[in-house]
């Protein structure tokens, strides 16, 4: 990516479109903010995990195959996002857990990926140079993705994947965390349309670094990128239309015992 499309990015989001600071109270400890302009689309949400009425979730066993929407009214989820990538058969290539089973090992076979574990007020990006065996006695969930994109505050510098998948843009989904890993960021970019062609991946990088993550990952793109917002997907799926996907990551409200 050039210094020209870096730019680009930062000055979208130096011109805030709504507030002082640019982003939309949702919910308590959910802002949203969307960023337009020099074709990029994209749809920004933070999440405050010191929020006691929030948790963030990740599909069961159950919910294989849902789309974003149908995912999301079914946990009454104030916010989601699509997962990991997916086969024929709606299973996903990496480690899926939900509801605190396991229900979906990644792959031998396949390319080892990058694991996002959820938990009460928690939330951990698992690199795949030091791999997640089992999960965390904390973890209730868990969706896989590839590759990371931010690391240590800054885009990674020399990112995987050929040059159809990496450096050409597309509709993108990405999970990043805060330095402090207390604010959790969900990302989806559109494209596939005339005048938004989508991100590459370092376009991806700087802006989730932009937005404030100091680590970033990677989810399934294309036509599968979907995020809900309140009660509605706030996206346009490049398909037209929303994917059946393998899995989700959801923010839901919970009333916590004191």
């Amino acid at each position: 990516m050039n210094l020209v499309q870096c730019l680009s990015i930062a000055l979208l989001l130096v011109a805030a479109p709504a507030g002082a600071s640019g982003w939309e109270r949702v919910a308590a400890g959910v802002e949203y903010r969307r960023v337009q302009g020099g074709g990029t689309d994209a749809h920004v949400v933070r999440v405050d995990l010191d929020a006691r009425a929030l948790e963030v979730v990740a599909s069961a066993a159950r919910e294989r195959g849902l789309t974003v929407s149908e995912f999301a009214r079914a946990r009454g989820a104030v916010v989601a996002v699509n997962g990991d990538y997916f086969d024929s058969a709606l299973d996903p290539f990496g480690l899926a857990m939900g509801d605190g089973a396991v229900w979906a090992q990644g792959r031998q076979q396949a390319r080892r990926q990058e694991v996002v574990g959820v938990g009460p007020q928690r939330v951990r990006i698992f690199p795949r140079a030091e791999p997640l065996r089992e999960p965390k006695r904390w973890m209730t969930g868990a969706v896989s993705g590839w590759p990371m994109v931010v690391e240590d505050c800054a885009p990674v510098a020399t990112l995987p994947g050929s040059d159809h998948f990496t450096r050409a843009p597309h509709p993108r989904t990405a999970v990043g965390l805060s330095r402090d890993r207390r604010e959790l960021l969900l990302v989806v970019a559109d494209g596939r349309r005339e005048g938004v062609a989508g991100l590459t991946l370092p376009q991806l990088a700087t802006l989730m670094v932009e937005v404030g993550a100091c680590t970033a990952l990677n989810l399934d793109g294309g036509g599968s990128s979907a995020l809900w917002l309140r009660d509605r997907i706030v996206n346009r799926p490049s398909d037209g239309f929303e994917r059946k996907v393998a899995n989700h990551l959801g923010v839901v409200e919970v009333r916590r015992k004191r």
